[in-house]
């Protein structure tokens, strides 16, 4: 620690300066960073930058919490629709098949993704809920194909809620 002025400012202005070489290899990274970033608009985040720059960081972006809402809501009601409607099996003792089994639970894995992202209002809570959905939708469409279900004006409302969800989801990934 020093103890007089001299020695202190002696101290102090040998940290200050820089040395040639060292002034040269700041200017050089500088000159490196300027050319990776791109410019930025008016107004521009550097959120708004990232985003901009990959599909990636696109959806790693953040959706308004109105988008947020929209998505949650749609879900919840859609959903709890499409449920109501469908009648019991028409052969409740038949096995399904493993992959019946694995498609409900990527699924449902993709829904609970999807309420996650909601909550933590990121784009790609969006891109999780048209997954969701396109499963949903496939799985509407193969049912009655399967012999589990009959088909009837449930199946109708069913796909219906499917692609209702599978648009919000596509309109809130332009929009939101």
């Amino acid at each position: 620690m020093a103890t007089t002025k001299d020695h202190q400012e002696e101290l102090t202005n040998a940290e200050r300066e820089l040395r040639d070489a060292d002034v040269a290899a700041l200017k050089h990274l500088l000159a490196a960073a300027r050319r990776q970033i791109p410019p930025a608009t008016a107004g521009d985040t550097p959120a708004a930058a990232v985003a901009r720059s990959s599909p990636l960081g696109r959806l790693l972006g953040p959706i308004s919490g109105r988008w947020a809402a929209i998505g949650a809501v749609a879900w919840v009601a859609l959903l709890g629709i499409g449920i109501a409607v469908e009648p019991p099996p028409a052969n409740p003792n038949v096995v399904d098949p493993w992959f019946v089994e694995a498609l409900g639970m990527v699924v449902l894995t993709a829904v609970v993704g999807t309420f996650a992202g909601f909550w933590l209002r990121r784009r790609w809570s969006l891109a999780a809920s048209l997954l969701a959905s396109g499963l949903l939708v496939v799985s509407t469409v193969a049912c009655p194909m399967s012999g589990h279900h009959t088909l009837g004006a449930w199946w109708a409302v069913q796909l219906g809620c499917g692609l209702g969800l599978a648009a919000t989801s596509i309109l809130g990934l332009r929009r939101g």
